[in-house]
C-alpha cells in the first residue's frame, strides 16, 4: 500500500482488518497482511521495500518487494540498481515485485501523448533482462494511472522464473480506480493440483528432421505388442512417444525454439534458457482464468475443461 495521506497505521489497520507490518524509510511504502501470516523487512530503501513473506497455506516462504519508483528518470537509476542487487541474494526462492514503477515499458503502455520515453523505457527493460523477470500479463483496466486525459500502465507485477515453477498459476488484475488516480493491482496465484492427470501429448515438428525418424518409427510399430484393435494402437504409441521424449534431450536447443515460437535467432545460438524463459513466460500469459459460455462464466479449471470437452463432443461427434 503507497499512502499519499497523513501516516496512521492503526486506522488503517481497523479499516482492512488486516495487521499493519511495518513501512519503508520515507514512508511512501506500507505492508499489511492478514491475521496468522507474517513479513519480515529484507532490506529497505526509497523506491523499494523487500522482505520474506509466510503464509500457512503456502508450503514455503515467497518474497516480495514492494516498489514505488521516483518521478524521473535519474532518481530511478537507483531503483534499477537496487532490483539487480536483490537478485544476488533470492536463495532460490520465489519472488515478487510489484507497484508503480513511475514508467512504462512500450509505446501500448500510454495514451494521449506521444513524449519520447524511449531511453527511460530501455533503462527499465534492460533491469527486468538482468533480473530475469517474468511478466505474467494482466487482466483488468488496460491503464493503471489517469489524469488530465494521460492514461498509462505505470503498476505492474512481475516474477522471477522459480515463481512460475512453484505455482500453477499466477493472475494479475488492474483494479478500476476508486479514490485515487492509480488503480490498485489484484494478485491471485494458485499451488499445483498434485491429483492431476497426465500431462497432454504434443507433436514437435523438430522430429520429423530427425534423420532416423521414419526408420525408428517404422520399427516401433511393426514390433509385437502381443494385444489387439484399440488396446494395440495405444501400446505402440506409448511405444512410439517414449522415443519421442529421449529425443527431446537430445535435440534440446530445437525443441525450446519449437515451444518458444521465436524464430529470429541464428541458428547456431546455444542459448537453451533463452528459450526457456520465453515458454515459461509464454505459458504463464497464455493461460485461460475464465470464459463465457451461454452466458455463464466459468472460472474453475475443471468447469473450463468439461465446457470444452462438451464443445468439441458437440462440434464433431452431434447426437
Amino acid at each position: 500500500m503507497e499512502p499519499l495521506t497523513t501516516p496512521n497505521p492503526d486506522k488503517f489497520s481497523r479499516m482492512l482488518g488486516l495487521s499493519f507490518k511495518g513501512s519503508n524509510i520515507n514512508g511512501k511504502i506500507w505492508i499489511f497482511v492478514e491475521e496468522g501470516m507474517d513479513f519480515d523487512v529484507v532490506d529497505d530503501s526509497e523506491q523499494l521495500l523487500h522482505g520474506r513473506f509466510t503464509c500457512p497455506r503456502i508450503p514455503a516462504p515467497i518474497l516480495i518487494s514492494a516498489v514505488y519508483a521516483k518521478c524521473t528518470r535519474g532518481e530511478r537509476h537507483a531503483l534499477w540498481e537496487k532490483m539487480r542487487d536483490t537478485t544476488q541474494v533470492l536463495e532460490g526462492l520465489p519472488w515478487f515485485i510489484g507497484g508503480d514503477f513511475n514508467t512504462i515499458l512500450s509505446s501500448r503502455d500510454r495514451l494521449g501523448s506521444d513524449t519520447n520515453r524511449q531511453a527511460e523505457m530501455v533503462d527499465f527493460a534492460e533491469a527486468i533482462e538482468d533480473c530475469r523477470l517474468l511478466d505474467p500479463g494482466y487482466d483488468g483496466s488496460e491503464f493503471t494511472w489517469a489524469k488530465n486525459g494521460l492514461m498509462e500502465r505505470l503498476d505492474r507485477v512481475l516474477i522471477s522464473e522459480t515463481t512460475s515453477q512453484m505455482f500453477d498459476a499466477i493472475r494479475v488484475t488492474n483494479l478500476p480506480r476508486i479514490a485515487s488516480d492509480h488503480g490498485p493491482l489484484l494478485v491471485r496465484s494458485r499451488l499445483p493440483n498434485t491429483h492431476g492427470g497426465g500431462r497432454a501429448f504434443r507433436f514437435q515438428n523438430m522430429w520429423v528432421r530427425h534423420e532416423g525418424f521414419g526408420e525408428l518409427v517404422r520399427e516401433d510399430w511393426i514390433a509385437p505388442s502381443e494385444a489387439e484393435g484399440l488396446l494395440n494402437l495405444k501400446i505402440k504409441l506409448a511405444r512410439i512417444k517414449q522415443t519421442f521424449k529421449r529425443w527431446n534431450k537430445e535435440m534440446e536447443e530445437d525443441f525450446w525454439r519449437q515451444k518458444a515460437a521465436l524464430r529470429w535467432l541464428d541458428d547456431g545460438d546455444k542459448n537453451t534458457r533463452f528459450y526457456q524463459s520465453w515458454v515459461k513466460q509464454k505459458k504463464i500469459r497464455l493461460r485461460i482464468h475464465k470464459i463465457t459460455t451461454n452466458g455463464c462464466e466459468l472460472t474453475d479449471d475443471k468447469a473450463i475443461k468439461d465446457s470444452a470437452v462438451e464443445f468439441f463432443q458437440n462440434l464433431l461427434a452431434p447426437s
